[in-house]
């Protein structure tokens, strides 16, 4: 990004900054007290003076009560007309459904699990692998630009021949651009070596199957609630 375009960014986030607080009642010194900052260097930001990191943004909007977004709108280009470049914002799409990943060699379980994600309020695409070995190939094959088959998150059971899903996240998160996606493992394992081996390898989250259905399909309700609604995924940036 340009110098100019950097000032402009700066001002326009400044100036979004000031409108919010404005509606919201707060003065700059309010402000000020609720982030530990000084009444300077609120002022220094609605000015465009300073610029804000990204952490910086975040905090606020969430002070403010607001989507990150809401200080990128409508925002200006600079006087040339050039066209806006890319500036590293996160855009949530909202507007496809969930991509599922599923590794599961137990077709009882397979089964399970697609009646779980039917029952969801969250709608969702499922693509289910039984071989654990041809994973790593589908995912890297997945990684090209706007691929329909590229997941938003994995699903790994633990207890699989040949491969087990322990073996699989390492082999995943040790690959330089497949590490950044969410695998979560969801098993039926007891053993506690498994769930510390599975967060020491940078699994998402470690999720015992319910034995009992009905809490077994809340369970996975909840599961893609979260990383469909709360989460920001990998694929925004």
């Amino acid at each position: 990004m340009t110098e100019e375009n950097n000032k402009i960014l700066d001002k326009h986030i400044g100036l979004k900054i000031r409108e919010r607080r404005k509606a919201l009642g707060l003065t700059q010194g309010d402000l000020a007290q609720i982030i530990g900052i000084s009444h300077q260097q609120v002022q220094r930001y609605e000015s465009g003076e300073n610029p804000l990191s990204m952490s910086r943004v975040l905090e606020i909007s969430n002070i403010l009560n607001v989507k990150p977004d809401y200080f990128y709108d409508k925002l200006p280009v600079s006087r040339n007309n050039a066209p806006r470049p890319q500036i590293g914002i996160i855009q949530k799409d909202i507007n496809r459904p969930l991509r599922l990943l599923l590794v599961e060699d137990n077709i009882t379980d397979e089964v399970l699990f697609r009646k779980a994600v039917a029952k969801s309020t969250i709608l969702s695409e499922l693509h289910v692998i039984q071989a654990p070995e041809k994973v790593f190939d589908f995912l890297k094959e997945s990684l090209n630009e706007n691929s329909a088959e590229r997941p938003d998150i994995v699903i790994l059971d633990i207890n699989m021949p040949r491969m087990n899903g322990i073996e699989l996240l390492k082999k995943i998160k040790s690959d330089a651009k497949l590490k950044i996606l969410p695998v979560i493992m969801l098993t039926n394992s007891i053993r506690s070596k498994d769930m510390l081996d599975a967060y020491a390898n940078h699994a998402g989250g470690f999720i015992q199957k319910n034995c009992e259905l009905e809490e077994f399909f809340k369970d996975i309700n909840r599961i893609l609630q979260y990383w469909s609604k709360t989460v920001v995924l990998p694929h925004s940036a």
